[in-house]
């Protein structure tokens, strides 16, 4: 992809693609040489999941808090440590609007889309979450390809922020879906962007 696709930060954007394999049951993400890249800190409060997304350096990435005691859940996703809505990168919240069986869908809107008319990023999960492909708004051009085999081996394709999709993963991994199937023939995710 020429355009660089930075939500987190540029300097997740590489040049090349990479392949990442994602550990969602234990928070952990390592590159293909097995070097350990990110890690989850789980913190859980009275009311509401607070997450941190650190680097291998002990450096807080993103924090995930999902407000999980709404009947939509809703995920915020700040930078670093913050929980202060001036450091809000994104949001993401699942939605149950003209979806059909076997489908779930999550909204994500940068911190700046504050009508939230139109979603920047779109995520539609199909089955148990068992493979996905991110793609550029509604065009066939494709920034990552996941598949699950006990955790997430990710091609995350050039000039795309890798630590936001393993943010979107951890994100996807934590939601509760209610679509009634078990047919393992229909077990994808597309991530959709819209720009």
């Amino acid at each position: 992809m020429a355009d660089q696709v930075s939500v987190i930060n540029p300097f997740y954007c590489s040049a090349d693609s990479i392949t990442l394999q994602v550990n969602t049951e234990k928070g952990v993400t390592y590159n293909e040489k097995g070097d350990r890249l990110f890690y989850m800190d789980d913190t859980f409060f009275t009311l509401h999941n607070r997450r941190v997304l650190y680097d291998d350096t002990q450096k807080p990435i993103v924090t995930l808090y999902n407000k999980a005691v709404t009947i939509h859940e809703r995920c915020k996703v700040f930078r670093g440590e913050s929980t202060d809505s001036s450091e809000l990168l994104f949001s993401v919240e699942k939605t149950n609007k003209s979806i059909p069986p076997r489908i779930a869908k999550l909204n994500v809107f940068l911190a700046n889309n504050q009508d939230k008319k139109e979603s920047d990023f779109r995520v539609i999960i199909y089955g148990s979450k068992n493979s996905c492909t991110v793609y550029v708004g509604e065009s066939p051009i494709i920034v990552a390809k996941v598949e699950n085999n006990g955790g997430f081996n990710v091609m995350v394709y050039p000039n795309v922020d890798y630590a936001f999709i393993v943010a979107l993963l951890m994100i996807v991994k934590d939601m509760k879906f209610s679509n009634g199937s078990n047919d393992s023939t229909q077990n994808s995710i597309a991530l959709s962007l819209s720009l």
